[in-house]
């Protein structure tokens, strides 16, 4: 296996960063800010890059599988509830 400085831009997997807008678009024209949600609860991976998120293809690619058939605002409003139930058990 090649060192990580020896690889070249080539073997890297053809994948691009979208942003929240265009994930929002490929997701059936949501808004950026349920894209927001959907990362800031955990069920969306993406990039930080400072106040800017950016989502690789094969991440939401993945997602779109994994959740294919749910309820996405259901999804969100149980992840967010969960993680406000975590923060008052740790205040």
């Amino acid at each position: 296996m090649k060192k990580r400085d020896e690889l070249t831009l080539t073997e890297l997997p053809a994948d691009r960063l979208l942003s929240t807008d265009e994930v929002a678009a490929v997701l059936g024209g949501t808004t950026r800010e349920f894209v927001n949600r959907l990362v800031n609860c955990g069920l969306l991976l993406a990039l930080r890059f400072g106040p800017r998120k950016r989502v690789p293809t094969s991440v939401l690619n993945k997602f779109i599988e994994d959740f294919v058939g749910c309820d996405l605002v259901a999804e969100v409003e149980k992840a967010e509830k969960i993680e406000a139930a975590r923060r008052g058990a740790t205040a």
